[in-house]
């Protein structure tokens, strides 16, 4: 069986001294590499030439006083302490003094000149024994980094071939641009530690210089070892050393991998353990981590597209290590804070009462989950088909009492009104008094991202938390700015297995913030006692109810007991994977990550989610990141609800067409015609986006300009067309679609200016998809100019308005007097649609936006280097003083997005159609060139690089799929799975298999397919509905089919590789794959 273990997505750590560490941190001179004795000869060097100039007296320097004034410190922080010790006062100077002067600028320069010409006469120097150990520490997982006081760190590295054993680099010139102190001040090792995401106390420090040790000391660093010989061990001791060794091979270690996770072993009677899962439809974690608990919470969410709460254990609350979490859709609320000076206002999704509260004391009355015992073993497998999460643990208390904790826990697919806990208690070795506590906990708000927690985070207002049987229990609370009302009823029962009732107590105990039933019975060994916790959940939002306190109660005491709930929930699940499933001809690991997108897909979005008013949340109901808002994800997510659940990609456009009052304020107000929807919407379409966004690297507020990104109206316009096309649903077409077409057209011709020499349209001041670049260096934040990707899509914009008023002209002649749309509008519409200006790169390749091909090149290497990530380029560059909008660097694809969204022949027709010439032969060479200079900096990258690559390199494009389809599970951003899911990119992954690997595609009323599958996936089937047929998909490298499950709707134009064929209702094409 493939277990996905609790630290797998970790690296390992090392344990050495007792302390559990998870990253080494290597002062580079003395210890990785042997140049102390060059810079020595170069100090030498320099104090010999002052001395012979005679203007100081004799300052030769000795080896004692290299190791006492200079060794390990910053080359200014080091002459000027040795030059104190002598007396010697020399002027600051600058940079630009005569090479005659004797001023400390110019002696620096000197000294460096001095050191590069004795590295030049000799080879470096390795430290063989630290070398062997960094390899072995690299082989086991453990972070390692350089900090050096070096300028010259990265020349050194290179020329020792070392640099690809260090995941970061801090050097000297880090230090100067960041404003770091030198050692012995913890800058430098605190600025390491930040950037591999690791705290200090779990950082050991290995250092030969007494300056570095006391910085290690400072910093708060778990262990600060010294390396040495014999006669340096004393001053590295009194300098604060943990311990002094004369070489690495002598430090006493070994590793921690997953297998010592807390509870991570085999266990004979666990059912889990023995129940033989398909692993492909099982995601399963082993053991206990606090370091992996947000993110197997996160990944372990159930939800029915109406709520979903997080997979944190019943027994957990939010402790900094683990968040229970529970998030209604669309529910939102508005707060105030203060931050950088200025007053702002946030609307979040709102983390409501924890209903999942549950845990268990023994004769002793310690609770289980708070510390008091051992875990003798911990497992929990999510079993995606029918939607539901087994946990089995075994806790030893300190007298050697073992208790089994077995659940099953779902939130409902058949009712989105319920959700359930079923937990099955054993003592296996003891008889005796157990008490068990099952509650709500009404004191909760939104903690989740840390990013946030300057800001205020506490949304709701307790009504009331009380009894209302001997059985329920239940909450009320309210928003407190948009005063949704949410009430939850949890029903307690406990059984035998035989469904008889033991004996047992109830009381209830009610809080101010929360309500628990406390439950007690006297155990006997080896007999299991099941309670059955129910929860049912309303809002003053839902429909057809008098008020949510009286729906939650009744609901409650009608619901049917666990085992009928199951069933109905995992009839649930069947009907969904009868449209969702897709079956993959590839590896387990593979399978099972596909599955794990799907099931997160579809406990955002469900057909509960149709009746309700709400957008596609770009993190799932998942965590708090980005405060549940709806951006441009649905250009991601719908393909693949189009083609199962129509009426759900429906309902999420009306979501959009709902706000189009909003969305023609929003553009009024920027001096605009049509409407403009905004970057981040909430509940009422009004642009949410903060204007200031918090860097944790440089612990400041920058400026956030993402509002400019309007091509968020673009992928409106997309999902509007692409449902149109692939359902024909002309009641949407002119209730809805034609509207938000003509608005978003209006918008664009306003938004543009005209330049009548040119006879071209330039669009300014506007943000592509990549958001490193919101400005020009020198005008941050003003927007840049002709975006490719913004132009292009703005022409087809207006194509599909013209068409779509031609279309229903057909039909109604009232839309063009309702909408006000006139003849010289529509003129104007097509003539912009055929004069957008594009710019291009001195090599002929479509440039960015204008002004790309002036930026600076990034040196990648040298970012790479010192940087573990590089992703959010734009927070390092910051903290560094420095900013994107000077560089060829984007975050993800801009350009490169119109390969995402039109095959080569449709751009090279809309490129045409603006009166430009395009060689599509181009295209490889375009992609590699943004793709270099891209730092995949979210995930929807990988997404859109795996899909124009499959054309043309199908091995790289599967390679980056396998890490998008793992970069949630594998928490590739460090820590912000914990956040929340990344739905597009869980969907997207999905709809690059079906659509983009088949060359699935709806265009001209006929259903296109090109198969280019990767030579790792030998077959791939799926279903699709299109125009009254269930279609089944099969695509092998050696034949295509194409079935029809369907006996009554109208025949299809289907086109394979060229091919052109007819499918009629009930009938089977199959072509031999070119």
């Amino acid at each position: 069986m493939t277990i996905w273990r609790a630290d797998e997505t970790l690296r390992a750590s090392i344990v050495i001294d007792g302390k559990v560490l998870r990253a080494v941190l290597f002062d580079m001179d003395g210890v990785v590499t042997d140049t102390a004795k060059v810079h020595l000869a170069a100090w030498r060097r320099l104090f010999h030439y002052l001395t012979e100039r005679g203007e100081v007296g004799d300052v030769e320097l000795s080896d004692n006083d290299y190791r006492r004034y200079i060794d390990g410190k910053a080359r200014a922080q080091g002459l000027q302490s040795y030059l104190t010790s002598r007396d010697v006062v020399l002027p600051l100077g600058n940079s630009e003094g005569s090479p005659n002067a004797v001023t400390i600028t110019d002696l620096l320069g000197r000294k460096n000149t001095y050191f590069l010409e004795e590295l030049g006469r000799h080879r470096v120097e390795v430290i063989v024994p630290t070398v062997r150990w960094i390899q072995q520490l690299r082989s086991a997982g453990v972070h390692t980094a350089i900090v050096s006081a070096s300028r010259n760190a990265k020349f050194v590295l290179d020329s020792a071939h070392l640099a690809n054993l260090f995941d970061i680099r801090c050097d000297g010139i880090d230090a100067a641009k960041r404003g770091l102190a030198g050692k012995p001040n913890p800058d430098t090792y605190l600025e390491a530690a930040a950037r591999l995401s690791v705290p200090p106390s779990e950082c050991v420090v290995i250092e030969d210089a007494t300056a570095g040790i006391r910085a290690a000391n400072s910093g708060g660093f778990g262990l600060s070892i010294g390396l040495g010989p014999a006669e340096n061990v004393a001053d590295l001791i009194g300098s604060g050393a943990d311990f002094v060794v004369s070489d690495v091979s002598e430090i006493d270690y070994h590793f921690v991998t997953s297998a010592s996770a807390e509870g991570d072993n085999d266990d004979a009677a666990c059912e889990l353990c023995t129940d033989g899962a398909d692993p492909s439809w099982s995601l399963e974690y082993r053991g206990l981590s606090p370091d992996t608990a947000g993110l197997r919470e996160t990944l372990l969410t159930q939800g029915n597209g109406y709520f979903a709460t997080r997979g944190a254990l019943p027994e957990s609350h939010d402790d900094g290590v683990h968040y229970p979490g529970t998030y209604i859709a669309g529910c939102y609320n508005r707060l105030t804070s203060e931050a950088a000076g200025r007053s702002r206002d946030d609307e979040s999704a709102v983390n409501i009462p924890d209903w999942t509260v549950f845990t268990v004391a023994g004769p002793d009355g310690q609770w289980l989950g708070s510390g008091s015992h051992l875990i003798d073993h911990h497992h929990e497998e999510f079993d995606l088909r029918c939607g539901t999460v087994r946990r089995e643990t075994t806790f030893r208390d300190i007298t050697g009492r073992v208790t089994r904790i077995r659940q099953q826990r779902f939130v409902s697919m058949d009712d989105p009104h319920l959700a359930a806990i079923c937990t099955t208690i054993i003592p296996e070795n003891w008889d005796g008094t157990v008490h068990v506590r099952s509650g709500i906990n009404a004191a909760v708000s939104n903690n989740n991202v840390p990013d946030y927690s300057l800001l205020a985070n506490h949304h709701l207002t307790v009504i009331s938390a009380e009894a209302v049987d001997h059985e329920r229990v239940s909450t009320t609370v309210e928003t407190s700015t948009s005063h949704i009302r949410v009430s939850q009823c949890e029903r307690l029962r406990v059984r035998f297995d035989d469904g008889s009732t033991p004996q047992h107590t109830r009381r209830v105990d009610v809080s101010e913030n929360s309500v628990a039933q406390l439950v007690t019975y006297t155990a006997t060994s080896g007999q299991p006692v099941v309670f059955e916790k129910t929860m049912s959940l309303f809002t003053s939002r839902d429909h057809a109810i008098a008020e949510p306190d009286h729906a939650a109660r009744e609901h409650a005491i009608d619901a049917a007991d666990h085992r009928e709930l199951f069933r109905r929930h995992c009839i649930a699940w069947e009907l969904l994977w009868h449209k969702f499933a897709i079956t993959l001809g590839s590896d387990v690991t593979t399978s099972l990550a596909a599955n794990v997108q799907l099931v997160h897909a579809l406990q955002t979005l469900s057909a509960h989610t149709i009746d309700l008013d709400v957008g596609v949340p770009a993190r799932g109901l998942h965590g708090e990141a980005y405060r549940g808002h709806v951006f441009w994800d649905e250009l991601f997510v719908t393909p693949i609800l189009t083609l199962r659940l129509p009426e759900l990609t429906r309902s999420l456009l009306l979501y959009r067409s709902r706000r189009l009052r909003q969305a023609k304020s929003n553009a009024g107000k920027t001096g605009h015609d049509g409407a403009l929807f905004p970057w981040q919407s909430g509940s009422d379409g009004r642009e949410e986006t903060p204007t200031a966004l918090f860097n944790p690297r440089s612990k400041r507020w920058m400026p956030d300009n993402s509002r400019r990104q309007h091509h968020v109206n673009l992928a409106v316009a997309y999902n509007v067309w692409h449902y149109w096309q692939t359902t024909t649903d002309l009641e949407f077409l002119r209730n809805h679609a034609v509207e938000l077409l003509v608005e978003n057209a209006r918008f664009w011709i306003s938004r543009a200016d005209y330049d009548a020499t040119d006879d071209r349209y330039d669009v300014r001041g506007i943000m592509g998809p990549d958001e490193f670049h919101d400005g020009y260096p020198g005008r941050p934040g003003e927007g840049i100019d002709n975006n490719t990707y913004v132009n292009i899509m703005t022409e087809w914009s207006l194509m599909r308005a013209l068409d779509a008023v031609e279309i229903l002209g057909r039909t109604s002649r009232s839309i063009t007097e309702d909408l006000e749309v006139t003849e010289s509008e529509l003129a104007a519409w097509d003539k912009m649609s055929r004069r957008l200006r594009l710019t291009f790169l001195p090599n002929g390749l479509l440039a960015q936006f204008e002004g790309f091909d002036t930026l600076k090149e990034l040196d990648w290497a040298d970012y790479r280097s010192r940087y573990l990530d590089i992703g959010r380029l734009d927070l390092i560059l910051e903290a560094e003083g420095d900013s994107t909008v000077h560089y060829k660097a984007s975050k993800q694809a801009d350009l490169l997005m119109l390969l995402y969204v039109f095959s080569a022949e449709e751009l090279t027709d809309l490129i045409a159609r603006l009166g430009y010439h395009f060689d599509p032969s181009s295209i490889p060479s375009m992609i590699d060139y943004y793709l270099s200079r891209t730092t995949h900096g979210s995930t929807l990258s990988r997404i859109a690089h795996t899909w124009v690559l499959v054309r043309g390199n199908r091995s790289q494009s599967w390679d980056m799929l396998r890490s998008a389809l793992a970069s949630d599970l594998s928490d590739s951003q460090h820590g912000r799975t914990r956040e929340g899911i990344h739905l597009a990119a869980m969907a997207g992954a999905i709809d690059i298999l079906e659509r983009c690997y088949t060359g699935l595609d709806f265009r001209d009323d006929v259903v296109w397919l090109h198969p280019q599958l990767p030579i790792e996936l030998s077959e791939l089937a799926f279903t699709i509905y299109y125009r009254g047929h269930r279609l089944q998909i099969q695509c092998t490298h050696s034949s295509v089919t194409v079935s029809s499950e369907t006996k009554d709707a109208a025949p299809i134009e289907l086109s394979i590789d060229g091919s052109s064929h007819i499918v009629l209702p009930g009938s089977s094409v199959t072509v031999s794959a070119q």
